[in-house]
């Protein structure tokens, strides 16, 4: 993948489990075809969508690539808005099935290029590893939730604290510059996930849509939940064309980032897990006004506590990533891979029809 391409995730695990945005892939009014893969880990799912995305890439196409967020090296989707494809890991826990059958959504079945019998051989090592990396995504899950629980706790205290005012003239005045951009749809996107060892953050993306950039420091939240949640009623409501980011962990109840791409524009929250690190952008400040120093010294009791359990669950998702690797060895034994390089050559013979 070039540096030219943008990327996102369309699911995480949040306080509410794993909340996927798959849906964000269909366009059947606008695109030609949505691919749908199915099949085992270690299936060639991944490589598959990068063998056929490098090929747009080389047709001097700008990708939209979608990562897996318990394995950011490993693709879940791509979009190609010039040649309308796009496809997708259709497997748990994003399970997507054909709406249009064949009109728009062709379903791809590894399982057509892999050996049963080597799979039953190993029916219960199988599901043993299977049932490990649930229950490593459950704990992760519920780490998740404790620390949203003392975010969320902190956003509710800071919220008096806000500067109201400052917040409404930002947003009119820049509801003022992006009225004459471009109309059109709303995209939901996560650019953060809590992943395998770490939280990671594609700002480079922000970067890339944009050209001007204002960055809300908000160590609580309840200044940029605030600003942002007017921001995209004020666009909506002038049907403004927009790129709807939220809070990886609190997914869909707020939102952390707003892209405007066609007037290069960006509104983006900077925290104690994700930040753009260029210090040329506009930092919006007097956001807030002095919190009691008793609150100040409990809410940042409760964000260490938060930024711990983050850690563990990130720990949790490292483990079942390493479990998932010992999964894909007994899939990729069963699979005949020639097998995959007809499905592959069958579907480039249709992008090029198309």
């Amino acid at each position: 993948m070039t540096d030219n391409n943008i990327r996102y995730f369309l699911g995480s695990n949040t306080k509410r489990g794993f909340v996927p945005l798959f849906d964000e892939l269909r366009d059947p009014i606008e695109g030609q075809r949505l691919y749908i893969i199915k099949g085992g880990p270690g299936s060639g799912k991944s490589s598959l969508m990068r063998r056929v995305a490098k090929v747009l890439e080389d047709r001097q196409h700008t990708m939209e690539y979608i990562h897996c967020a318990s394995d950011p090296d490993s693709l879940d989707a791509f979009i190609d808005y010039k040649s309308g494809i796009a496809m997708v890991d259709g497997t748990a826990p994003h399970i997507m099935d054909p709406r249009y059958p064949g009109a728009y959504d062709v379903i791809i079945n590894m399982a057509e290029c892999w050996d049963d019998t080597v799979l039953l051989e190993n029916k219960k090592e199988i599901m043993a590893i299977s049932d490990t990396i649930s229950n490593c995504h459950h704990i992760a899950t519920s780490s998740i939730s404790s620390a949203a629980a003392l975010l969320d706790n902190n956003m509710h205290i800071a919220k008096p604290y806000v500067h109201y005012d400052a917040i409404n003239d930002f947003v009119t005045k820049l509801i003022k510059k992006l009225k004459d951009s471009k109309t059109g749809k709303e995209k939901q996107r996560l650019l953060s996930a809590v992943s395998v060892g770490e939280t990671v953050f594609f700002g480079e993306t922000i970067e890339k849509l944009s050209n001007t950039i204002h960055v809300i420091p908000d160590m609580w939240g309840a200044a940029s939940a605030i600003l942002l949640s007017r921001l995209y009623h004020s666009a909506t409501l002038l049907g403004l064309e927009q790129i709807v980011c939220y809070c990886s962990i609190r997914t869909p109840d707020k939102i952390d980032h707003i892209i405007f791409p066609s007037a290069g524009i960006s509104v983006t929250t900077a925290n104690s897990f994700h930040s753009i690190k260029d210090n040329k952008h506009h930092i919006l400040e007097d956001l807030m006004k002095s919190i009691d120093k008793t609150e100040q010294e409990m809410m940042s009791l409760h964000l260490n506590k938060a930024k711990e359990l983050i850690d563990i669950a990130s720990e949790h998702i490292k483990s079942a990533k390493l479990h998932h690797d010992d999964l894909e060895a007994f899939y990729v034994k069963a699979m005949d891979f020639s097998k995959v390089d007809i499905i592959y050559d069958r579907i480039m013979n249709e992008i090029s029809l198309s």
